[in-house]
């Protein structure tokens, strides 16, 4: 094959690939940046593959491995996930590519003989990129929001980027026997609709195995929401038995002020209401929202941090009920705190503090969190570098609302700044 028809496939191709990657991958750099470095890719692109039509035979299969290696590492500059996750995306959208591609291509040969060389090209091209944009579609719908709200590190990543990796080989050994033209292409066909068959049945047990991924998640918010609850009853109970004590002590407070009162000393009643007053507020129980959930972890963390010597202010301005779930507000805030109690720990900084502002403006649920931090802190994009399960999780529920996340860092305080649109 050659001739310049080519290359407006290769740009619907190299485009496809692009619209996949931006809805796939959860993004590292801002709009402009990922079009500059996209540009850079596509011109590789049809470089290497104009390069393998010209020439064709096994020059056509060696660029091929060249387009290979060139989108795997479009995917590692472009995506913000960790390289298990990273892996395991990039292989399953490539099998499904390639499947499709070596199907279409060869279906049109077999069954639409009537066509021209250049308009069965482009039948097979087109046919794949709506099959491909399709199933975007269904991923955007049912799955992507599970994947990223699942950490990005563990073995089961690499388990199954494997698998799709075997998948992916078996696919180009087919290839090759068809560069090589050593089968018919009816067997070709049969054998990749055979391997393709396979595929489906193991992406079923794998996405079953996501399913109970993410549950495990759900469950382990659950139980951080019991425990909060918990700790929250628990100093309820505590407070609720101190103010008992203090009433059936006030008679005896009474009496020692009406004896001061006698002698006319002034100056020791007010120093014994003073001592009073201090010994109320130690175990007065502070509320920072109307909303319950949002009160019970602002106390739990309010707690950890007094424990550690942090500084905690919160300003809360939020009505009794909210349109967010509570496992979200849990997982949003919860790890939100968590990881500003981890930033003051980890700054060494002799006085460490943590700022909390939440307030609901126009259907949007606004969360500013200000801590300590250490120098060593550094942000990729608009989010810490090597970021966890906490930041993921957050990012999960940004992104269930339609909402962002965006750090900040200035004179050793880190910011991080929430917006869910309800």
């Amino acid at each position: 094959m050659s001739g310049v028809y080519q290359l407006p496939g290769l740009a619907l191709t190299v485009l496809c690939h692009i619209i996949v990657v931006w809805y796939v991958n959860e993004q590292k750099y801002s709009k402009k940046k990922f079009a500059m470095i996209s540009c850079l890719f596509s011109v590789n692109f049809v470089f290497l593959m104009g390069y393998g039509f010209a020439l064709g035979g096994w020059s056509t299969f060696v660029s091929y491995i060249g387009i290979v290696v060139l989108l795997i590492i479009y995917f590692c500059i472009i995506s913000r996930e960790g390289y298990p996750k990273k892996c395991f995306l990039f292989m399953t959208y490539f099998c499904l590519f390639s499947v499709l591609d070596n199907m279409l291509k060869l279906m049109v040969r077999l069954f639409l003989t009537g066509l021209s060389e250049a308009a069965g090209y482009y039948v097979a091209i087109v046919l794949r990129s709506i099959v491909i944009l399709l199933v975007l579609v269904l991923y955007k719908k049912y799955v992507a929001v599970i994947l990223k709200s699942l950490t990005d590190s563990g073995g089961k990543w690499w388990n199954m980027a494997l698998i799709a990796l075997l998948f992916y080989v078996a696919q180009v050994v087919v290839s090759v026997l068809n560069v090589a033209d050593t089968m018919p292409d009816r067997y070709l066909l049969l054998t990749f609709a055979a391997i393709s068959f396979i595929m489906c049945a193991v992406y079923g047990v794998i996405f079953s195995n996501i399913n109970y991924m993410k549950k495990d998640v759900d469950v382990a918010l659950v139980r951080q929401n019991i425990e909060n609850f918990s700790n929250r009853l628990s100093a309820l109970q505590n407070a609720e038995e101190a103010n008992r004590r203090f009433r059936h002590d006030l008679r005896h407070h009474m009496e020692v002020i009406a004896e001061y009162a006698k002698l006319g000393d002034t100056s020791a009643i007010l120093t014994y209401i003073g001592q009073y007053r201090n010994e109320i507020s130690e175990v007065e129980v502070k509320q920072y929202s109307l909303n319950r959930t949002i009160d019970s972890i602002l106390s739990v963390y309010a707690d950890k941090a007094e424990k550690d010597g942090i500084s905690f202010l919160a300003r809360c301005h939020t009505p009794e009920e909210l349109e967010v779930r509570e496992i979200d507000l849990i997982a949003l805030l919860g790890n939100l705190l968590e990881n500003a109690l981890h930033g003051c720990q980890e700054s060494g900084m002799e006085k460490q503090r943590i700022e909390v502002y939440i307030r609901l403006l126009n259907n949007r649920l606004v969360i500013v969190c200000n801590n300590s931090c250490s120098d060593k802190l550094k942000l990729s994009g608009s989010l810490p570098e090597g970021k966890g399960i906490g930041i993921s999780s957050i990012l999960s529920v940004c992104q269930k609302y339609s909402g962002n996340l965006d750090y900040r860092i200035e004179h050793n305080v880190c910011t991080a700044c929430v917006v869910l649109n309800l």
